[in-house]
Order: C-alpha cells, then structure tokens, then sequence
C-alpha cells in the first residue's frame, strides 16, 4: 500500500504539477497533444519503475532535476526570469564553435556535507578523501583528460573545478564544509525533498544551515537521503538549470554516489552522477528531453534537448542497445550505466559555456580559487561530544586553509581553564588538507568539562590567527561501552542489526551496507540493563558466505559472537545485558556484606569499603575522589581544581606534583 501510494503521488505530480495546466479547448493544439503523449509515456514509465521496485524502491528516476524544475519554474520569479532569458539567448544564437582552441574557465566549488551527527569518515559525513576524488573526476570528464576515464569520444569542455580557497566573507577555507541537519525537521529520518510530495526535509530549511553566494561558488549538498531513499533507489542527485537565486541554487547528491573511492555504491564508482548533475547545472538537458518519439526534430535548436548534435532519443538505459537508431549511449545526459558515459558534444559543450558566459558569468569573476594567505592552521573538529567513561583522548582535526604547507605546530590545550601540556607534532599538512592528531588521555574531572584547544603553527607564519582556537564541551554520562565489530559476506545490502530493548524499541542499529566483504566498527553507550541484539538477513542465509559477528562491553568481555559461516536463517536475536564498571554503580546500605575485590558495593579508589555508611570524598575532581559515596566526610583535597599540593594555590609546583605520579595506576 505505501509502494502504491508513493507511486500515486509521484504521478500525481507529474500531471497536475508540470506548470502547464491541460485544457479540453486546447487539446487540439499540437503543444498540447505532445504534452498529452508525454504525460502518457511518463505514465507507462513509471508503471515500470513500479513493477521494478525491489531495483527502484521509491519508484522515482535517478536524476530529480526535471522534478524541481517543474516545481521551482511556475513559484520563482528569479529562476523563471534566468531559465527565460538563457533560453531566449539559446535560440537566438546557439553559438556552436567545433574549435579545440578555448580559454578555460575555472569554477569554485565548494561542498557541503549536510551529516546528521556522524563523525568525518563515518556514514554520509564523508571523508575530504572521497570529496577530493570527486572534484580530480570531474575535472577529468570536462577536460577529458588522456589516459583517464574521462577519456571518451566527447569534446573538452574548457571548464576545470577547484574547491574554493576562500569563504564569501574572504577567509580562508579548504572548500568543504560540514553540518549537522538533524535540526531540521524530518531530516533525520527521510534526508532532503526533492519532489515535495513525498517524505523529505524543506529544501530551504537543509539548505539554510549551509549555502554560499551561488553566483560566486557552484554549490554541491552531499546528503544521506533524497526523499526518504535511504542512500539507495530513487532519486540520486538534482540540480537547476538556471540560477535560483536563493538557498537553492547548485548541486544536491546522495554521499555514495560522489567520488570515485571512500563509502559508494557499486555501480557508482566512477562519479558520473556529479558529471550530470554539474551539466544540468550549467544548462543541459536531457538527450531525451520532451521528445516521444524517434522521429527527427523540425527544429533541433528549440526542441528535445536544444543541442543539435545530440541524435533524437527515448531514455536509455542499456550500453548496447538504445531506444532509437541513432541513440548517443555514451552520452553523460542520459541514464545508460556510469560506465558507458564518457562524452559531451560539441552543441553541450557550447551550450554550458554560453551559460557561463551569460546567466551565470559571475561564476568566471569569482574570487573563490583564490587563496587568502600562505599558511592557516585551523582546529575544525574534535572527535567526541559525550562519553561514557571516565577518561577521553580527543582527536583533533586540523585543517590548512592556506595556500602553502606547514610544516610542524603545536596544540596549546586546557580543561575547565586549567593548562595542560603543549603538545608538539612535526606533521606536515599540505595546502587544503586536514589531519587527525591523537592528543593525550586524560581522566575528566566533572561531569560536563569546557575545553579548549589553541593550534600554533611552527616554522611558518600562520596568517590568520582569529580562527586557531576551537572550544570544546564534552559531556560525562556513565553507562556501558559497547563496540559491534561486523565482517560482512559480499551481499552486506542484505544484513541489518539492532539493540532493542524491552519495550521493543531499538535503541541502536545499522546495516544497509554497501555490497562487498568489508568490516564495520560501531559503538554505543548502552545505558544498565537487558537487551536483545536481533541481527536479520533479507537473503535468508544469516552470514553463511563468511560473515561474522562480535560485540563486547567496556572492559572487552564477549556479549554476542556469530562466527564466521553461520546460517541463521532470515533472523537471530541474542540475549545480552549491559553493566556498568564497578566505579559507577548504585548501591544501598542493604547490599550484602563487601566482598574484598573492587565489586564492593561502597569501594572507593582508596580501597575503602564501608557497608554501614556510604560517605567519602564526593568531589570529582579530587585524587581522593569515591564514587560510591553518597555523603561528603570532608576529606576532599585539593579545595580547588588544579591544587594537587592542597597549599590553596594553583601553581608551578602542582604540576611538578601531577607529573611525579603521571602514568601511575589509580586503585588497586
């Protein structure tokens, strides 16, 4: 019923949202027969698509750009007025020039990883890795670059990209910037809406927390979903065929499906979706724009795709065999497999490039290639905003913003205020990369801790010094560390996992793994009490093909294991218990007598054990700390964080105290 119904919708829209109301009066006109006929045919399409949905689950096709065209065109004076004025241009003067002798122009780009709280590297917060492949591919097909895979029988476009060296406010940036999306509603759980009539975040409101100036940067939004497709079928990517003039204008992709290494799907390696959707953005069609057929246009400037080099087609979707005689298979405009796309012709080519030079000609005076000083180190991430144990080693992302390589920096830190020791690294960090530095680990002295990282760059001048600090909150909460370690077969698409609890809710899960033999790390703070892992498998093969499973708690104790091989059929579900380590659990007065091991129920890092009163130190800060007690004796020391030598001052000689006892064993 809801397959059903996401079909409806998406046809519902397709014949009563196209922006070209139907007339009984009017259907005699050969306009509107064609619209009739196409109407008709996107009907019997997306029949197919729904027949077909296990390859197609949300029964949409991959490129949504005609969709938030048709919907943008009829509600945006500004996109109106620019799609108007190109096309007018367009079909003045299509410009056609066949010589291989062109200025090349340079874009600025910058992309926008809209995550939903994962950490860099993990899920859609992608890696710069995958995100720089993805520009190097680009480049590659609009340059068609010899001995690449952009190497095919199209034109070079005369167009290269660059990731953007300097913000709209002019300062210095690497071009990829990171935000979490989960403040938007419905964002979470269906990713952003292309057709609005189907589950999905306001475009706006995603775009909102992440757009520069479109007519100085080609925006791309790297997301997790298009219309609740959970980064699979459906929609892949869309863009505008002119400029918005708002949030809106630019790229929007799924985050498997750009660059050519990191977390992609199968048949999207080789970053061909981006190629489309950047050749949307600078005006193209589709090779089978408004065309029903395979008969030749009266006016190939003015119907189909507007390109006259381009042969009459129907959409295809094979390498070998097209809809129509003359089909143009490998071009990127259609929706053949990514790996036969390899061209754009001469009439595309002078298409996007009259595009740059009219509509969108700010794009070519853009300051954003440019860099703003040699050498900016800037601290941008720390890896952990909560922790479940009472010790945290941050890890700090680095970025260079400048233009030049540092070589060698040291991280200035500090807790609730109070100074830790520098740390030196003679890393060197090239222009536009970022580093992950693990710093020390520390034992937390509250609950919730304010700390503070300064990067001082070494045997370079860092040009920028109002960004080198990054403040940090990083909040305590003490349940069960869990960590899922999954070897999945080569379906992975086929496995899925969950902690639930007793009310049936999960309170953990993944799955949805691309295909291939790979193995995932997750972890989890589990908070006390009785769970069931239920692990399912769409194949009815559990992990019979060499799969396996291990999950263990804090202190590296198996809870579950699946050994390598095992066919649990369709589903499994396993008995496991979270604890919490000794230091953190709750007793009372009627616990039975301590044992002499750290179970005590009242032990305290003094190795006192009291069953009749539960009082001791209760300052967390204080080396005499007990986390048992519930009543404070009094004899906290020091009186004030950092006062290791209790004299009531803060100064040289307690740190001389801290460092006589660092990497000594606390407790027995």
């Amino acid at each position: 019923t809801l397959r059903f119904a996401r079909f409806v919708a998406v046809l519902w829209f397709v014949l009563f949202r196209s922006g070209r109301p139907l007339s009984i009066s009017a259907f005699h006109s050969k306009h509107i027969r064609r619209d009739v006929t196409h109407a008709v045919s996107l009907f019997l399409s997306f029949a197919v698509w729904f027949v077909s949905f296990a390859q197609n689950p949300m029964g949409l096709p991959p490129c949504g750009t005609d969709s938030v065209h048709q919907a943008l065109f009829p509600n945006s004076p500004s996109y109106f007025s620019n799609k108007a004025l190109f096309d007018s241009l367009w079909h003045q003067d299509p410009a056609l020039n066949s010589s291989d002798s062109l200025p090349i122009y340079t874009i600025p780009v910058v992309v926008h990883v809209i995550h939903r709280g994962s950490q860099i590297g993990e899920e859609e917060n992608i890696s710069d890795a995958q995100i720089l492949s993805a520009i190097h591919a680009l480049n590659e097909d609009f340059r068609r670059v010899a001995g690449s895979n952009g190497e095919g029988s199209g034109v070079d476009v005369f167009v290269q990209f660059e990731l953007a060296q300097r913000t709209p406010e002019d300062l210095p940036t690497t071009g990829i910037v990171r935000v979490d999306g989960s403040v938007v509603p419905g964002y979470t759980e269906h990713g952003i809406a292309a057709v609005d009539v189907l589950p999905g975040a306001d475009q706006v409101a995603v775009k909102s927390l992440s757009s520069w100036l479109g007519d100085d940067y080609l925006n791309v939004f790297v997301v997790p979903e298009i219309n609740g497709n959970n980064g699979g079928g459906g929609i892949q990517g869309f863009a505008y065929t002119a400029p918005t003039g708002d949030v809106r204008d630019g790229v929007t992709l799924l985050y498997n499906v750009i660059g050519t290494v990191g977390t992609l799907k199968p048949e999207r390696t080789l970053n061909r979706t981006l190629t489309h959707e950047v050749g949307h953005h600078f005006s193209l069609l589709h090779t089978f724009a408004d065309t029903d057929d395979c008969e030749v246009e009266n006016n190939c400037n003015t119907s189909g795709d507007e390109v006259c080099d381009t042969p009459v087609t129907l959409e295809n979707s094979s390498c070998t065999s097209g809809t129509c005689p003359n089909a143009q298979l490998e071009n990127y405009m259609d929706y053949t497999p990514t790996s036969c796309r390899n061209a754009f012709t001469h009439g595309q080519r002078a298409r996007m490039r009259m595009c740059l030079e009219t509509v969108r000609s700010s794009l070519l005076e853009s300051l954003g290639t440019q860099p703003v000083v040699g050498v900016d180190l800037k601290p941008v991430a720390v890896n952990q905003a909560s922790v479940c144990t009472p010790t945290w080693q941050p890890f700090l992302s680095i970025q260079n913003q400048g233009a030049q390589s540092a070589h060698g920096f040291t991280v200035q830190w500090s807790v609730q205020g109070i100074p830790l020791s520098p740390l030196y690294f003679s890393d060197s960090i090239p222009a536009g990369f970022t580093l992950n530095v693990p710093l020390t680990e520390m034992l937390l002295p509250a609950a919730s801790t304010s700390w503070e990282f300064i990067i001082v760059a070494d045997d370079a001048l860092d040009e920028v010094t109002s960004n080198d600090t990054l403040s940090h909150t990083l909040t305590y909460t003490p349940n069960d560390a869990w960590t899922l370690t999954i070897q999945t077969d080569f379906f992975a698409n086929e496995t899925n996992w969950s902690v639930v609890d007793s009310a049936g809710t999960a309170i953990w899960s993944g799955g949805d793994y691309p295909l291939g033999a790979t193995t995932y790390m997750h972890q989890a703070c589990v908070p006390p009490g009785c769970y069931s892992l239920v692990v399912t498998d769409s194949g009815e093969d559990g992990l019979a093909l060499g799969g396996s499973l291990i999950l263990e708690n804090t202190i590296g104790d198996t809870l579950a294991h699946i050994v390598a091989g095992t066919n649990f059929g369709g589903m499994t579900s396993i008995d496991v218990c979270a604890d919490t380590p000794f230091f953190y659990n709750s007793w009372t007065n009627e616990d039975p007598v301590c044992p002499s091991d750290n179970t005590c129920p009242d032990f305290n890092l003094n190795g006192l054990c009291d069953d009749e009163e539960l009082v001791g130190c209760t300052y967390l800060g204080a080396p005499n700390f007990s986390p048992q007690a519930t009543l404070d004796d009094g004899t906290c020391l020091p009186a004030c964080p950092g006062d290791l030598n209790g004299d009531g001052f803060v100064q040289a000689t307690d740190l001389l105290e801290f460092l006589a006892v660092f990497g000594l064993q606390c407790g027995p």
